[in-house]
């Protein structure tokens, strides 16, 4: 939901992907980070913070670089931030490049969530978001001015396998119940590949998406001609021409931006249809080329100005088609190629997914049969000898029973268990008091995770040292505190949120990223925080019982 209020409302959204090293080794190209809002009086030096660029319009640039210094506004008096990236040589207001301005409260974001002013960072998780958004940057770029497209082999590989993953889910038995089942089934199973109902689903898929593709994968300039009177202003002019004599050629330049070689054709839409001359032509990535158009006019056609547009259309998979074929398609309907052609390549397309699937249905059909004759075959060899995979099975089975031993308890704790005869309130006034008593460390300790962290575990051992001798009621103590530690940090957010100038919408989509945060980052703490809390506590009981052997007679404690 943050997530989708955040692209409606344009606002940034609290989680970044690191595109750069200018932070290294602190932040990495390909880090995944979190921050939340902060005012500019809660900055320190040495702070890492989130700002927006102002060197980078028209494209609004997040920034996240360290505040090495913090001076005051001569003309406001509030104070301004001077920035720069741990790797870099120069301050960001400095320096040979072109100069970030201070950075004020109405540019200031906010503060990545941090231990001891180090960010916490998911590494190498953001390559994936860099890849695609770089193909989507490519996908999106203006491209009037650069002639014919190929971006489609960025999004092929891609495409093709959510195709394949979802037409799966459509053509595979209803009987297998999970989606693991369901495809191992359908490739590995007894049951023959549908070619039909596989070849129609996979014909739709391939077609809906190149005619997707090809919504967006064009390029067009407008044109004009005049016939025997002078033309309108356009990107490409004709001038002024004769019936039967045709325009002097102009050129359109053409460049393949992508990664893939294309093929592709140009040809006049609207009223210049019927005038303007068609071209087909293939581009290597990277290649440029020009297309030398002209303007003609039969003896048929009327006096008048035409104005129209000149359009690019390209695809890799084109160039599986001979020059010939699309000529003649092209000389009988310019538009109308586009689509026949999309057409063939998803029949071609179709007959190589569906032979595939079937050579993988019939491959794996005889290694089916010849395993169990091989099984059969060896039988008495796999009986006489332990082998590896026997070795292996006993490995992962001592490997089980000895972490469910130790731990399996975790996944049977009950924080709602009360113990028999005993009052609930009355069961959770310990963990509940022990929880109360840390809270404070949350205010005294600048760095909110340090403090939380602090705040949890002591939280634990608290509860353990007024007699709480159940593993389950130190934990409720830790997870107390933890909430409490969260919810806070969550209402400072929202405090500094509802101090600046933002409209309803945009407050609500900030509110509920801020609220998505804190839950993530409880969710990723409270788990260890009560481990690390139980085994304190844990270990503190087992000096007792060496000094004092009989409390292990004790029955009431079960840490």
């Amino acid at each position: 939901m943050a997530r989708f209020l955040s692209v409606w409302t344009g606002i940034p959204f609290p989680i970044d992907l690191i595109t750069s090293d200018s932070m290294s080794p602190s932040l990495m190209e390909g880090d995944v980070i979190a921050w939340t809002p902060t005012t500019m009086d809660e900055i320190e030096i040495g702070d890492v913070v989130v700002f927006k660029s102002y060197v980078r319009w028209p494209d609004e640039k997040l920034v996240v670089h360290r505040v090495t210094d913090i001076k005051t506004d001569g003309t406001t008096g509030r104070p301004i931030l001077e920035t720069k990236g741990d790797a870099n040589v120069w301050v960001d207001q400095k320096g040979p490049h072109i100069p970030e301005p201070y950075i004020r409260e109405d540019h200031l974001l906010g503060k990545p969530i941090s231990i001891a002013q180090q960010p916490l960072k998911i590494p190498f998780v953001g390559y994936l978001g860099i890849w695609i958004n770089q193909g989507l940057e490519s996908l999106s770029q203006s491209t009037a001015s650069k002639g014919a497209l190929g971006y489609v082999g960025v999004f092929a590989p891609l495409t093709l396998s959510a195709i394949i993953l979802v037409v799966l889910m459509f053509i595979l038995p209803e009987k297998a119940k999970t989606v693991k089942e369901k495809l191992r089934f359908y490739i590995l199973g007894s049951k023959p590949l549908s070619i039909k109902k596989a070849t129609v689903f996979f014909l739709v898929a391939y077609i809906a998406f190149l005619m997707f593709i090809h919504c967006f994968a064009y390029d067009s300039i407008t044109a004009s001609v005049g016939v025997e009177t002078s033309s309108q202003e356009s990107s490409m002019n004709f001038g002024r021409i004769t019936r039967g004599v045709g325009s002097s050629s102009s050129e359109l330049p053409l460049i393949n931006p992508g990664v893939m070689p294309v093929k592709g054709i140009v040809f006049g839409r609207g009223n210049l249809s019927q005038v303007t001359s068609k071209e087909v032509f293939e581009l290597e990535p990277g290649g440029f080329d020009v297309a030398s158009l002209q303007a003609s006019a039969s003896n048929e056609t009327q006096n008048g100005s035409y104005l129209g547009d000149i359009m690019i259309y390209s695809s890799p998979f084109w160039l599986i088609f001979p020059n010939e074929l699309i000529t003649n398609i092209y000389s009988w309907n310019a538009d109308a190629t586009v689509y026949i052609l999309d057409i063939l390549v998803a029949l071609f397309l179709t007959f190589i997914t569906v032979s595939l699937l079937a050579l993988i249905t019939v491959t794996t059909d005889g290694y089916t049969i010849l395993t169990i004759e091989r099984s059969w075959h060896h039988a008495s060899k796999f009986i006489l000898k332990k082998g590896i995979m026997q070795r292996m099975h006993s490995f992962k089975e001592n490997a089980t029973q000895s972490i469910g031993k130790r731990f399996g308890w975790i996944g049977k704790i009950d924080l709602a268990e009360i113990d028999e005869g005993v009052i609930p309130l009355k069961s959770l006034v310990k963990p509940i008091l022990a929880s109360s008593v840390v809270v404070p460390l949350i205010f005294l300790i600048s760095d909110q995770i340090i403090a939380m962290v602090i705040a949890s575990i002591a939280a634990g051992l608290i509860a353990y040292f007024i007699s709480c001798k159940i593993r389950r009621k130190i934990i409720l103590a830790t997870v107390l505190t933890t909430c409490v530690c969260i919810t806070y940090m969550l209402l400072q957010s929202n405090i500094t949120l509802l101090a600046r100038e933002y409209t309803t919408i945009e407050l609500i989509a900030l509110e509920i990223g801020a609220v998505g945060i804190y839950l993530l980052l409880l969710t990723i703490f409270f788990i260890p925080l009560s481990l690390i809390s139980w085994y304190l506590t844990c270990l503190m009981r087992n000096l007792k019982e060496q000094k004092d052997p009989l409390l292990m007679l004790e029955g009431s404690c079960d840490l």
